[in-house]
């Protein structure tokens, strides 16, 4: 009887394991209003930042299963048992996949000021240095982080990791020249292309992206065997009822169709997701084991 009552009944959050002005922040923040509209109950945005997200994960993994916190995550939380010596939960049993969110290309992106104007000239440039040049990750063991450490396998590149607690910092940084090159979702981005402040060099994704038509892909920029995208998707603590899932899913999915939601993830380059809490499930299984041959494959260990 108690499964069946209605949900939700009282206020919740929406967890985000990182600062403001991310990407994750950026989406988590207009769904966090509709389904307050569409719920009529209130969703908060709590950020809570570090460790590469998993200091947030960690406090919706020790929640209480009422339905009251979900955690805003990531591919991020797909890569972070398997770079981090130390895992304060268990991705496996700690969290209850709930439903899909988005679906973002990734991109490079350099100061609209720098000389770099290709993939190319990026590749050519980093060798002219003994150091290299430097390029902005979110944090180590990140997407950033694991994405261009493949493109420098690929390219012989050579580039130094600066690491920051989050893209927000890293983003400052670029715009103010401390660092070389980011590779980093779209939404985060997006607006700092479309003002002028970045060029965008490419997009790591399989296609081209219909928000920024113009820009090739890296197999088109003559760099294989890259193509990543970044996922978002809510999750619950362990133990959260099945029911209250599918009808965060649900609501989800309500609110990714509405008018206003399809034209801000259309703005910030995002498919939307609102897929089943089973389906979100095994994507969720296969993105874990495959992160996990990413990270053996560059070589980077667990610390």
């Amino acid at each position: 009887a108690a499964q069946a009552q209605p949900w939700p009944t009282k206020p919740a959050s929406l967890m985000v394991p990182a600062s403001a002005g991310g990407s994750l922040d950026t989406l988590a923040r207009p769904l966090a209003q509709k389904i307050s509209q569409l719920s009529g109950q209130q969703f908060i945005v709590e950020n809570r930042g570090g460790a590469g997200g998993v200091i947030g994960a960690d406090a919706v993994a020790k929640s209480a299963p009422d339905g009251t916190r979900f955690l805003f995550g990531a591919v991020h939380h797909m890569i972070a048992p398997h770079v981090l010596a130390k895992m304060p939960y268990n991705t496996e049993k700690d969290l209850l996949p709930v439903t899909m969110v988005a679906v973002v290309p990734n991109v490079v992106v350099v100061n609209a000021n720098s000389s770099i104007k290709s993939i190319q000239q990026l590749i050519a440039e980093s060798k002219k240095k003994p150091e290299g040049l430097n390029y902005g990750t979110g944090g180590p063991g990140t997407l950033h982080h694991l994405t261009t450490e493949r493109f420098k396998q690929a390219t012989g590149a050579k580039m130094q990791a600066v690491h920051y607690k989050g893209s927000g910092p890293a983003l400052t940084d670029l715009m103010g020249g401390q660092i070389d090159v980011m590779f980093e979702t779209m939404p985060s981005a997006l607006s700092h292309i479309s003002s002028g402040k970045f060029r965008a060099l490419a997009v790591t994704s399989p296609k081209r992206s219909g928000t920024l038509p113009d820009v090739p892909t890296l197999t088109e920029e003559k760099v294989p065997g890259i193509a990543v995208t970044t996922w978002y998707g809510l999750f619950a603590p362990a133990g959260t009822s099945p029911e209250i899932a599918k009808q965060m899913a649900d609501l989800v999915a309500r609110a990714l169709a509405t008018p206003e939601l399809k034209e801000t993830w259309k703005s910030l380059g995002a498919a939307p997701g609102g897929n089943p809490p089973a389906e979100f499930a095994a994507f969720v299984k296969s993105e874990l084991d495959g992160w996990g041959s990413v990270v053996k494959s560059v070589g980077l260990k667990p610390e």
